[in-house]
């Protein structure tokens, strides 16, 4: 065996020059074997209608990582499925019995990622392991809640990742019997001087990192995030009316995998909706839908700050976002266009939505620059607030005193915000 193994280490220090001009991969080992008091699988436990493997895939995927090898004791039929889902993801699952199974895996020049067992982090901490250098360790104190880690030193524990390099690999598969792979690793880039990152343990006070042992502890991180989960982003109309509203479904909303499967793609639908009622003559309805679009925008925006699915849906929101401030802007011709004459719309009516339209990216422009003073952003004008205050005007007849009283107030909100935000004892 320790003969079969070494010729694999020199196997693998010996590759080929054409092996060399690959660019370097990362990839993953994931422990998937710890079982619950239950006699369920550790990696399996759900928090919000995700498992922890999958969260764990999501964040990997988008940190770069393109190969996952699961370690696993045995392969039941629900591990198998949860690995296949991940695959249509785009990622690349192997499972792994041991560390003969690991080597081929691993070229020279790659970079191998260790993501503890039951493992829940939040996206910063894996971007900070997967950034190109030497092999680096997370790490954080010894204290009552970080239990559940490995122990480093007399001071420090595990904090759940760590990046080692391939050598480490075939050295632990040249070791006679059986070894734990995720603990030999950690211990040979301990007495290789890894570099140490360290994480402040009130983060595990908070939840947002955590070994979950049990379903009551996963329950009780799914409850605290749904807390302390951020509303995230500007606008009077988002975070007074629509965030507001969707945090009271919070709890709903992230019951299900299918929510943040479904909600994009019917988000965008509600907003085809809204150009085919408006172009169809019933722009009244089509100004209600639209209030419907921006609840499935913050919905969309509420998943992505409390689930890891992949950065996937908060691009899809970015388009949709952006093809409904695009309806706001042509708003009138879609008015027109659905009257029974189909004339040209008001002159006043097709320059002042545009108008409108822009002055909102220019609030949004103007609070992504403030950096640390990002406050009152409730102040700032958003198209949620434009067609909440639109599907009334349109009910009534008073559509056109709308769109010249709403850039007009945006442009206010505007001044207000700017009036506010930077006086030196603004709270």
């Amino acid at each position: 065996m320790l003969a079969k193994a070494a010729s694999r280490h020199i196997r693998l220090n010996r590759a080929s020059p054409a092996s060399h001009c690959l660019p370097m991969a990362l990839i993953a080992l994931v422990g998937a074997s710890e079982t619950l008091p239950d006699g369920g699988l550790r990696a399996l436990v759900t928090v919000a209608g995700e498992t922890l493997i999958e969260r764990q895939a999501a964040r990997l995927a988008d940190v770069g990582v393109t190969h996952i090898a699961v370690a696993v004791a045995a392969l039941p039929a629900d591990l198998l499925a949860v690995c296949d889902r991940i695959r249509r993801r785009g990622v690349k699952v192997t499972p792994v019995r041991s560390a003969s199974d690991l080597v081929p895996l691993i070229e020279d020049d790659d970079r191998l990622i260790l993501v503890a067992d039951g493992l829940r982090a939040g996206g910063t901490h894996y971007a900070a392991i997967a950034r190109p250098g030497s092999p680096a360790i997370l790490v954080t104190g010894d204290t009552v809640l970080t239990q559940g880690f490995e122990r480093i030193d007399a001071t420090r524990r595990w904090g759940g990742l760590a990046s080692v390099a391939p050598p480490m690999v075939a050295e632990l598969a040249a070791m006679p019997g059986e070894w734990d792979m995720m603990l030999t690793l950690l211990r040979l880039a301990v007495q290789s001087g890894a570099r140490r990152l360290y994480c402040e343990p009130a983060l595990f006070e908070q939840g947002e990192i955590a070994i979950v042992s049990d379903r009551p502890t996963a329950a009780l991180i799914e409850q605290s995030s749904l807390q302390r989960v951020e509303y995230g982003g500007m606008g009077l109309g988002r975070s007074a009316i629509m965030m507001p509203l969707v945090r009271l479904a919070g709890p709903l909303l992230v019951k299900s995998p299918n929510t943040a499967r479904y909600l994009p793609p019917v988000t965008a639908l509600l907003w085809v909706a809204v150009a085919a009622l408006t172009a169809s003559g019933l722009a009244a309805a089509g100004a209600l839908v639209a209030v419907l679009g921006g609840l499935g925008l913050a919905a969309m925006r509420f998943l992505s700050a409390f689930r890891a699915e992949s950065a996937a849906p908060d691009r899809a929101r970015a388009v949709i976002r952006s093809f409904a401030l695009a309806l706001l802007a042509l708003f009138p011709w879609l008015l027109a266009f659905g009257a029974p004459g189909r004339t040209m719309p008001p002159f006043t009516e097709a320059a002042l939505a545009p108008c409108l339209a822009a002055t909102i990216v220019l609030a949004r422009a103007l609070y992504e620059d403030a950096g640390e003073r990002r406050r009152f952003h409730w102040l700032l004008p958003d198209a949620d607030q434009a067609w909440i205050m639109l599907a009334p005007a349109l009910l009534f007849g008073a559509a056109s005193l709308m769109f010249a009283v709403l850039p007009l107030l945006a442009l206010f909100q505007i001044l207000l915000w700017l009036h506010l935000a930077r006086r030196p004892d603004a709270r």
